[in-house]
């Protein structure tokens, strides 16, 4: 297990709750309830600010991606995907923001880029609910909040020998804002790889939403699920090759990365299309999930 994941899986263990919430410093992200708290009255009616897909920087400044379905009856679905410097998959989490008792609670799990899991089989993190306010809530040691305009926060606090507490913070902007990149005009070279690097980073939150829906709405049919997964490999090994053809036909120009990145853009959203086309536009899949514009 990377050195990261069993710090995050120690931070409810390690963590107490000694710290009553009006002794807690305004200045972190994350909130602890004291001890025997009672979480608030609480629905995913107030979590609606949530749904969307969400792109920013992660771990080290790589990528980090992260994206909520609109409730299927009482349960939230989302993922995050944190990646490496290099653009491959670091780590990924499932997270069901669920319905109990009159209040929220969220629950989640860990996996490596193979799959494996970091917790065991049936195990899994679970955060409930301290505070709850308009476009905020506070889940002892989590925080997933509205950041400005079109801004996502999620903080968690982490197992530290230090008095002050240490936290890791991830900032988002909604994709598809303005906010979130830019049409891409009168730039550097430079500057133009960084906002088709994000454009690119955008279109594959899109697609793995409509991935993780179509997995939900298929779970129960392990051929079924196996096929779409076999699907979704060779279609990235397609696109993969496709933008690598790309990149080589302009290789002695210094447009031949922002060129590679539009290919990998546009296949991608393509690939979202064909997903909610082949799988979640049929009659007899219920979806909230709007069609996907083709590029």
């Amino acid at each position: 297990m990377l050195a990261i994941g069993r710090i995050i899986i120690a931070v409810l263990a390690a963590l107490t709750f000694a710290v009553p919430l009006a002794a807690q410093d305004s200045s972190v992200e994350t909130r602890l309830g004291d001890e025997g708290f009672e979480s608030p009255e609480a629905t995913l009616d107030q979590m609606d600010w949530l749904v969307g897909q969400w792109i920013g920087s992660g771990i080290g400044g790589a990528p980090a991606m992260e994206s909520w379905l609109p409730p299927s009856g009482d349960t939230m679905v989302g993922t995050f995907v944190q990646e490496t410097g290099q653009g491959g998959i670091r780590f990924t989490e499932h997270l069901y923001l669920m319905e109990e008792e009159g209040t929220l609670v969220l629950r989640l799990k860990h996996f490596n880029a193979d799959l494996t899991g970091w917790e065991e089989k049936d195990g899994m993190l679970t955060f409930r609910l301290v505070a709850i306010e308009d476009c905020a809530a506070y889940f002892h040691a989590l925080t997933l909040r509205c950041d400005g305009e079109d801004g996502l926060l999620a903080a968690v606090r982490m197992k530290s020998e230090k008095q002050e507490p240490q936290e890791l913070v991830f900032r988002f902007r909604r994709a598809g804002s303005e906010a979130a990149f830019n049409d891409c005009g009168a730039m550097t070279t430079p500057e133009y790889i960084e906002c088709f690097s994000k454009r690119a980073q955008s279109a594959r939150a899109l697609r793995d939403t409509y991935l993780s829906a179509a997995r939900e709405a298929y779970s129960d049919d392990a051929e079924l699920l196996e096929a779409i997964e076999r699907s979704h490999l060779i279609y990235g090994r397609y696109i993969e090759a496709e933008c690598s053809a790309i990149w080589t036909r302009v290789r002695q120009g210094t447009i031949r990365a922002s060129e590679q990145l539009l290919c990998e853009e546009r296949l991608t959203l393509r690939q979202a299309h064909a997903i909610w086309s082949d799988w979640l536009g049929r009659p007899f899949v219920e979806t909230s999930l709007p069609e996907p514009e083709l590029p």
